[in-house]
C-alpha cells in the first residue's frame, strides 16, 4: 500500500476548508472521502456538476474540488469555464477523475480550469497523494484571500471614529441598491452633519474638534440598527444607511437620532458641550429610480434644505414624496 502524504499539520487546517466531491460514480470518488475527513476537510458530496454553479456555494471556504467526469464532454467544459469565472475560485484546485476519453481529452479540460486528471481506476490511497499538496495550496489560498479581505475592511474604516469611510459606504449602498431592486424592499439614507461645526475647531482648536466628531460618531452607531450602516463620510458629516426601511420609517429614525444629539451633553476639552444637527432624509422603492446617485443625492439636498430653513432640523427630500408617505402605518426600532 502506498503511504499517502499528510499536509494536516502543513495547512494547520482551519474548520472551514471545504472539499466538494461532484458525480462521484466511479468507486474511487466515494472511497476517498474517509481519507479527505482525516486530514480535516469538510466533504461535500453532489450528484452533478452544476453544484458548481450554485449561488448558494461557498466558494470562499473551498479548498478543492473533485470531478467525476463521464458525459458530454462540451457540457462538462463550460460548466468549468462559468465556476472559474467566479470570485475566488481561480486558486481552487479542481482535480477530474475519469475513464480513457477524459484522458485523451485532458487538454481540452486543462484549458477549461481543471489542474490534475488522474484515470479512474486509481487507488484512493494514490489519489490522496497526488490531490494532497494541491488541496494544501488550495487551503493556503482561501486563506490568503480571508486575510487580504479583512486587511481591505479594515483599509475602509475611518481612523478617527472607526466607522466605514466615504468608499465602504459607496459599496454597502451600491450592494443594497441591488438588493431593493431584487426583492422589492425600500431603501433609505439618512445625511447629517453638526450645526456650526467651524465654530468648534476654530475656537477650541482641531483637536477638541475630532473628539467632538468622535462622540457624534457614537451618537449615531448607538441610534441605528444592528443591520444599518453609520459612515463617516469626511468632516462632521456622516451618512446613515436604512435597510428595508420606507420614508416615514426613516423620517422617524432621523427625529429619534435629532432629539438623542440635543439631550446628549457632549464634552470639550473637560467642559460639557450642547450640539445640535441637521439631518437630510430620502428614500427608494421598487419602480423608482433606484439608484445610490438619486437615493444619497436627495439625502444631500434635504440636509442643504434644512441648513437654509434655520438648521437644528429634519427634513425629507422630495418634500412631497415624505407628505404622500406619512399616512404609511410602519415602525422602525
Amino acid at each position: 500500500m502506498t503511504k499517502t502524504i499528510s499536509y494536516g499539520e502543513k495547512r494547520k487546517s482551519r474548520s472551514v476548508d471545504s472539499v466538494l466531491v461532484a458525480r462521484p460514480l466511479w468507486p474511487v470518488l466515494r472511497r476517498i472521502v474517509p481519507f479527505l475527513s482525516a486530514e480535516g476537510y469538510r466533504v461535500e458530496e453532489a450528484a452533478s456538476w452544476s453544484r458548481l454553479l450554485d449561488p448558494g456555494f461557498p466558494c470562499a471556504s473551498l479548498a478543492g474540488v473533485f470531478l467525476g467526469e463521464h458525459g458530454d464532454a462540451n457540457e462538462e467544459t463550460t460548466v468549468l469555464r462559468r465556476f472559474r469565472e467566479r470570485d475566488g475560485t481561480s486558486g481552487v484546485p479542481v482535480i477530474l477523475v475519469g475513464g480513457m476519453n477524459a484522458l485523451l481529452r485532458a487538454s481540452k479540460f486543462r484549458a477549461a480550469g481543471a489542474d490534475l486528471l488522474v484515470s479512474a481506476d486509481i487507488s484512493p490511497e494514490r489519489l490522496m497523494e497526488k490531490a494532497a499538496p494541491l488541496l494544501y495550496y488550495g487551503s493556503l489560498y482561501q486563506g490568503l484571500l480571508g486575510r487580504n479581505q479583512a486587511l481591505l475592511e479594515q483599509a475602509m474604516l475611518d481612523e478617527l471614529t472607526g466607522l466605514p469611510d466615504r468608499r465602504r459606504f459607496s459599496l454597502d449602498a451600491a450592494r443594497h441598491i441591488e438588493m431593493a431592486r431584487r426583492i422589492g424592499h425600500p431603501l433609505s439614507c439618512i445625511i447629517t452633519d453638526i450645526d456650526d461645526f467651524r465654530k468648534i475647531n476654530e475656537t477650541h482648536g482641531q483637536q477638541a474638534g475630532d473628539s467632538v466628531i468622535r462622540q457624534f460618531g457614537t451618537v449615531l452607531s448607538g441610534a441605528k440598527r444592528t443591520y444599518d450602516t453609520v459612515a463617516r463620510l469626511g468632516g462632521d458629516e456622516f451618512a446613515w444607511l436604512l435597510v428595508d426601511a420606507n420614508g416615514p420609517q426613516a423620517l422617524r429614525a432621523a427625529g429619534r437620532a435629532h432629539g438623542i444629539v440635543k439631550d446628549r451633553v457632549f464634552e470639550l476639552n473637560g467642559s460639557p458641550l450642547r450640539l445640535t444637527a441637521t439631518f437630510g432624509v430620502s428614500s427608494v422603492s421598487p419602480g423608482v429610480d433606484l439608484s445610490v446617485e438619486y437615493l444619497v443625492g436627495n439625502a444631500d439636498r434635504a440636509l442643504y434644505w434644512g441648513k437654509e430653513s434655520g438648521k437644528d432640523v429634519v427634513r425629507f427630500y422630495p418634500a412631497k414624496k415624505a407628505n404622500n408617505d406619512a399616512a404609511a402605518d410602519s415602525h422602525i426600532s
